[in-house]
């Protein structure tokens, strides 16, 4: 008596090239998508005639805009926690400038509290950030 066997075929999929395909796929959406910087508040700076670039490398933003909102490095924080965020920072990096991004509007008010936390944070180096007036 002769006896098959039964051949069970199991299909399967490729998957070898998953890894390149799914590689390439990133590279295509990171090489086409358009990043854009946009500022936290939206601040109208106050002209200057003179002055000198500052490095961003080596600086921390502090933004304030004309409702009396606080960012740093873009984002929004409380006037209150300004202080040891950056007491926090120059301890780690004391070489650190702090620029500071005041809008015109702005009352002075809240222009010194802002200075008044610079101060308690023991920040050595703080610019003033303005725009150029045309001569």
């Amino acid at each position: 008596m002769n006896i098959r066997r039964r051949v069970h075929h199991q299909n399967m999929i490729p998957t070898a090239s998953m890894a390149d395909i799914a590689m390439l796929l990133l590279i295509f959406f990171l090489s086409t998508t358009i990043i854009r910087s946009r500022e936290a508040l939206d601040i109208r700076l106050p002209g200057a005639t003179s002055g000198e670039p500052v490095r961003k490398e080596t600086a921390i933003r502090l933004s304030l805009d004309s409702a009396g909102d606080v960012a740093l490095n873009d984002a929004r924080v409380g006037m209150g926690e300004v202080a040891p965020i950056l007491a926090g920072k120059l301890r780690r990096n004391p070489g650190l400038s702090i620029l500071l991004r005041a809008d015109a509007r702005a009352p002075y008010a809240t222009v010194a509290l802002l200075i008044d936390q610079l101060e308690r944070a023991h920040a050595p180096r703080v610019s003033l950030v303005s725009n150029r007036k045309p001569s």
